[in-house]
């Protein structure tokens, strides 16, 4: 069967941690998040990932109910860790334990993936996303990205605009837009990305939605929500990208990925964790 859409990138075990209460543990990873919004929204994705033997059997079901997971190792050691410390005055920590997920740019990537319509690389360090691309020469591909390694889209330019010359859509959130490229206006950044060879930029911008740049500027309004119904804005972008796509590569009009990934974000606001299942 071939796929619509493989994802590479991060599945991790995330420790929520608030002064005085007790740890909240929930399946994380920017992957997982964009290839369970994707299939939600109708497309058929497969998963590329690395975790460790502590990864839960339960968590590895739900996601193989609705995801190809051919392409998901576990190996020996642990799967990536997320430390979010929220302490009393209002800073949060982040510390990350690898574990087995280092150079995730090389995991093989299953021989049956090879003819999907679409590939999403998902936030990796950057070096580890061209490895990557570099393994897909010739393939259509998305990319994604994460505040995590914001010093280095600040710091290795040139890394950047290469990383962003092979991609066919980009997904940055406005900050990082602006981090990457210097701009002082979404708009040109947005601009910049596109001339660096991205065809599609699509900017995800919160509660303002997302502004969309393939040569031409739309502004798109995030879809309406009660207040009340908010229940964690973990993994808004990455359910955008993965709705989005899941539009995309089954050759969709851009309005129609575009309200794919509106609809799949506002639904994972309503929910605990980044994962749309």
């Amino acid at each position: 069967m071939k796929l619509d859409l493989v994802v590479l990138g991060h599945v991790s075990i995330d420790h929520i941690i608030f002064p005085g209460r007790d740890e909240i543990l929930l399946p994380g990873g920017a992957a997982a998040a964009v290839a369970t919004s994707a299939a939600l929204a109708g497309a058929k994705v497969g998963l590329v990932t690395k975790v460790g033997e502590d990864f839960p059997r339960e968590w590895l079901e739900k996601l193989a109910s609705i995801l190809d997971v051919r392409g998901v190792q576990v190996l020996p050691g642990k799967t990536i860790h997320i430390y979010m410390i929220y302490h009393e005055d209002g800073s949060v920590d982040a510390p990350v334990e690898m574990g087995v997920a280092k150079r995730m740019g090389e995991t093989p990537i299953p021989e049956e993936y090879l003819d999907s319509s679409v590939f999403h690389i998902a936030p990796i360090p950057p070096e580890e996303q061209l490895k990557a691309l570099r393994r897909l020469e010739g393939k259509r591909i998305s990319l994604d990205f994460n505040p995590t390694y914001m010093a280095d889209y600040r710091e290795k330019r040139d890394l950047m605009r290469e990383v962003v010359s092979r991609a066919e859509v980009v997904f940055p959130n406005e900050r990082e837009a602006l981090v990457m490229t210097r701009a002082e206006s979404v708009e040109e950044a947005a601009a910049a990305l596109h001339e660096w060879g991205a065809e599609i930029v699509a900017v995800t911008r919160g509660e303002r939605g997302v502004l969309i740049y393939d040569g031409e500027f739309r502004e798109f309004p995030a879809l309406p929500i009660n207040e009340n119904e908010i229940v964690d804005p973990t993994g808004a972008g990455d359910a955008f990208a993965g709705g989005f796509l899941a539009g995309y590569a089954r050759g969709k009009p851009l309005e129609t990925c575009v309200k794919l990934g509106l609809e799949r974000a506002r639904e994972v606001l309503k929910k605990k964790g980044s994962w749309s299942v």
